[in-house]
């Protein structure tokens, strides 16, 4: 309880601290796109790897980090082009996000940052609070108000529908 206090606490100020130049882009018109998306499924892992080849040729970076919800990560969570992942173990007493990976992660300003997350996980939660992207979308969330653009997926809560959504919402 008291680590939960202590990380809705953090996420406030982080918010507060994060310089960000926000712009309104879209896919077409940004260099560099970051994701962040729960990586402990294999099944998440493949839709999202093809949702980033859709869109990666001509963009000097496109970057997927994932969460894995396990204290260790397999062979399905090997670092490969584009796509990173970080656990439990790679987390502080407060379930900060620590390492190489997320220290990369946070310096770069990226165009866009996509949350694909459908759960909601501390890790993933203070990254997109702590990152200066210009522009964050992701889904309609109680918890948070991080996001310049909302998808509503309360409808269809599947992956597959909010890629549909946050890829048509993007490219229109």
């Amino acid at each position: 309880m008291l680590t939960e206090l202590y990380a809705n606490y953090v996420l406030d100020r982080i918010g507060e601290k994060v310089e960000r130049d926000r712009r309104i882009l879209s896919l077409q018109d940004a260099k560099n796109v970051a994701i962040l998306f729960d990586g402990t499924k294999v099944k998440d892992i493949k839709l999202v790897k093809s949702f980033v080849a859709k869109f990666a040729k001509g963009k000097e970076m496109v970057t997927a980090l994932g969460y894995v919800n396990n204290n260790h990560k397999s062979f399905d969570h090997i670092s490969v082009l584009h796509f990173d992942f970080f656990s439990k173990d790679e987390l502080n007493w407060f379930g900060k996000p620590k390492g190489m990976v997320i220290r990369n992660f946070l310096t770069k300003e990226y165009d866009i940052l996509i949350d694909l997350s459908l759960k909601k996980y501390y890790p993933l939660t203070y990254l997109l609070a702590a990152s200066p992207a210009r522009y964050k979308i992701g889904r309609l969330r109680d918890d948070i108000s991080i996001f310049d653009s909302s998808i509503n997926t309360k409808k269809d809560k599947s992956l597959e529908t909010l890629i549909t959504k946050i890829t048509d919402y993007l490219t229109s």
